[in-house]
């Protein structure tokens, strides 16, 4: 079983229309929320199934790979 290399979102916030179909579809746990009521952008997902990029209605997350030492384990 392999598992995903761990992602950090990044939100156009001058597109995101705040529809919270991002937070509906995230399998995170609870906490993995925004001040802005969006998925979290400040600490890397492990899950990385990117469900909130394809939901998105005006494709406004983006991703990158969190490369580290920690992220490898």
């Amino acid at each position: 079983m392999s598992s995903k290399t761990p992602v950090l979102f990044q939100i156009g916030w001058n597109a995101c229309i705040n529809c919270g179909a991002c937070v509906a579809i995230c399998p995170q746990e609870a906490g993995f929320i925004s001040d802005f009521d969006t998925i979290a952008v400040d600490r890397p997902c492990d899950i990385a199934c990117m469900l909130c990029e394809d939901i998105c209605p005006v494709t406004t997350i983006t991703h990158t790979e969190v490369h580290s030492a920690k992220a490898k384990k």
